[in-house]
């Protein structure tokens, strides 16, 4: 199992719609008992995710009604193969908190070959959340090749 720990500030809005996109993507591939993929924050209280987020991934036929943030762990990631944080500053707090593990962190940008941070919708508007959720797909669709490579080495 590769497991993928994706990270945001409260868990409630970007790394809940990554998990559930990338979830979605890997069982279109036929890899759902291959890939493990878990989301949390760097802030996170237990909050469901935002009723927008909710509503972005209902449209695009996803679930997050039983999501409820979670505080980012040292044992999530220690057990992740790969770290996909939401902006620069969340990987330099990922790495504050995993010094040694540096080699499996990056922002979902970098993964993707592009530069600059997915923007935090929260409070913002449903448009503002699809736009996010869009942003997301694009990422994961461009660095899925290295996904895939990464989870068949293990």
């Amino acid at each position: 199992m590769f497991k993928i720990v994706l990270v945001c500030t409260g868990n409630t809005c970007r790394s809940p719609m990554a998990a559930a996109l990338l979830t979605d993507l890997a069982a279109k591939a036929g890899l759902a008992g291959t890939i493990l993929v878990d989301s949390a924050g760097i802030a996170a209280g237990r909050q469901p995710a935002s009723a927008a987020a909710q509503s972005v991934m209902r449209q695009a036929g996803l679930n997050l009604d039983r999501h409820y943030s979670e505080q980012l762990s040292l044992a999530q990631l220690q057990s992740a193969d790969l770290i996909l944080t939401m902006t620069q500053a969340h990987k330099r707090a990922v790495a504050g908190m995993a010094p040694g593990m540096t080699d499996k962190i990056y922002t979902l940008a970098e993964l993707a070959g592009q530069a600059g941070d997915v923007a935090d919708p929260y409070g913002g508007s449903e448009t503002e959340y699809r736009n996010c959720a869009r942003q997301i797909q694009q990422l994961l669709l461009a660095a899925w090749g290295k996904i895939v490579t990464l989870a068949g080495k293990k």
